[in-house]
């Protein structure tokens, strides 16, 4: 395979995964490969590939008519992948606090800063948005590249699952904000131990909504 192959596949997935976590592509949302293909301006190739690649982590699903669509949630898959999360994500605050550079610090603090902002002028779409890149930056200074791999994936799943709920429940968006900060402050001041319970008792919380039936709506 040539490498230009590679790197279209690879635009094509990043890009279409990235318009379904941000919400561009809700839950029920039809993908239509050569209408995809035409708008990023490349072959049904690569596109049909990444629509594959995201069919197997759960975040596209192919139904009774063949054709692809954005992943629904229901409890029990929404349950199973906060269930690692949970794991994962406390490992991934352990690992940041232990190894966290000043400069890892300064990328955390204008992330919080920009998070701080949209709280402040209450906007919680651009707040949810931006805690998705705060969670990938601490999977990133974990520094372990099969954790970072997995964890993103597992809460990119999450965050398609969760999309709607959390935009219908906006008080729940500024209380993880909340979490968030007790997450940073743990890693801040590399207390290892405080970062996995803070970042693990975040995920516990919409645990414990799905449990209460809160987080699918």
């Amino acid at each position: 395979m040539k490498r230009t192959d590679v790197t279209l596949e690879e635009k094509a997935y990043e890009k279409l995964k990235d318009a379904i976590v941000m919400g561009k592509y809700p839950p029920g949302y039809q993908i239509v490969e050569i209408a995809l293909a035409a708008k990023l301006e490349m072959s049904r190739s690569p596109v049909r590939i990444a629509i594959k690649r995201l069919e197997g982590e759960g975040i596209l699903e192919r139904r009774s008519n063949k054709r692809y669509y954005v992943a629904h949630a229901n409890k029990e898959r929404t349950m199973e992948t906060l269930y690692v999360r949970e794991v994962l994500e406390g490992l991934a605050a352990r690992l940041a606090a232990s190894r966290r550079t000043e400069l890892d610090i300064q990328k955390l603090n204008n992330c919080m800063e920009q998070m701080d902002k949209y709280s402040k002028e209450n906007k919680s779409r651009e707040l949810y948005l931006e805690s998705v890149r705060f969670h990938k930056l601490i999977f990133r200074i974990a520094r372990n590249s099969q954790l970072e791999k997995f964890g993103v994936v597992n809460m990119e799943q999450e965050a398609v699952f969760s999309y709607r709920s959390l935009f219908q429940n906006n008080n729940r968006t500024f209380q993880a904000h909340t979490e968030h900060k007790e997450i940073l402050r743990c890693i801040i001041q590399k207390d290892c131990d405080g970062a996995e319970k803070a970042a693990r008792n975040h995920i516990k919380v919409l645990i414990q909504r799905v449990i209460k039936g809160e987080e699918l709506l």
